[in-house]
């Protein structure tokens, strides 16, 4: 077992802290330090045991400071409150609770149609036109919500996300269009177990309020039906009320939800 000093590794943007109180491990989150200039990191993993206090974390928080790490976030379920409370200690704050809503049997229960819309892959003369979209259709997430970052960034972290899907080895960005006008987008990946997992989506906001979202999620839906897919599975914050209400409607179920904190450094 390692002591709490030695474990602040050479490189301060991974490492861990693993005591007989404390088990907290970091790393960073290169797409996120590209947005936002300084490094940005994630707490991947922590669990408090008895006897663990605030003190436990200053290796941590130390490594942070040395390295310059300007935003520091964690999710952790609904019930970890031990870990919460400590965290909340060493500067983190309660950003969001997140639901992963899921639709199981979607061989079976899945609608069978398109809803009338045209569902594809996007292709490169797709992308600006999606870009576009991804910069004004979010508002709910913690990068718009946290008052001490600046909206636009997270704005831009949506767009490069909507970029790099279009050439990653397991992400596949989808175009859904009545007609020629674009109304939606997906960002999906299929995972191992058959889950077809929708990572990122958006109705254009021009198109918001026409009942192109319900439209748009059983068209993917079918889409993951069509493609073996045997359930779905996304993620959503609960300030997001209509879209909550939207996947109620579908039929999906809400596993017990997450938190998420963030840590940013003082200006």
């Amino acid at each position: 077992m390692t002591s709490a000093a030695e474990a602040v590794r050479s490189d301060p943007l991974h490492g861990s802290i693993d005591t007989a109180v404390i088990r907290l491990d970091w790393l960073e989150a290169p797409w996120d330090t590209a947005v936002f200039g300084y490094p940005v990191v994630q707490v991947s993993h922590v669990e408090a045991r008895t006897g663990a206090s605030a003190t436990d974390l200053v290796p941590f928080v130390a490594a942070c400071d040395a390295a310059g790490v300007g935003l520091a976030s964690c999710r952790l379920p609904h019930d970890r409150l031990r870990e919460s409370m400590l965290l909340e200690e060493v500067g983190f704050r309660f950003i969001e609770m997140v639901f992963q809503p899921e639709f199981g049997d979607l061989q079976s229960a899945a609608p069978h149609d398109d809803q009338g819309l045209v569902v594809e892959r996007a292709r490169p003369e797709d992308l600006a036109e999606i870009v576009d979209v991804a910069g004004g259709a979010f508002g709910n997430e913690r990068f718009h919500v946290d008052p001490r970052l600046p909206s636009r960034l997270g704005d831009l972290r949506y767009q490069n996300w909507v970029r790099s899907s279009l050439e990653h080895p397991t992400q596949r960005l989808h175009a859904l269009r009545d007609g020629r006008e674009l109304v939606a987008f997906f960002v999906t990946e299929r995972l191992p177990d058959g889950t077809c997992y929708w990572h990122l989506n958006a109705v254009a906001p021009n198109r918001q309020g026409r009942g192109y979202g319900l439209r748009a999620w059983r068209a993917m839906m079918n889409q993951a039906r069509l493609e073996g897919a045997t359930r779905v599975r996304t993620s959503i914050v609960a300030r997001n009320h209509r879209v909550l209400n939207l996947y109620a409607r579908l039929g999906f179920s809400f596993p017990a939800p997450s938190m998420t904190f963030h840590r940013v450094r003082a200006a």
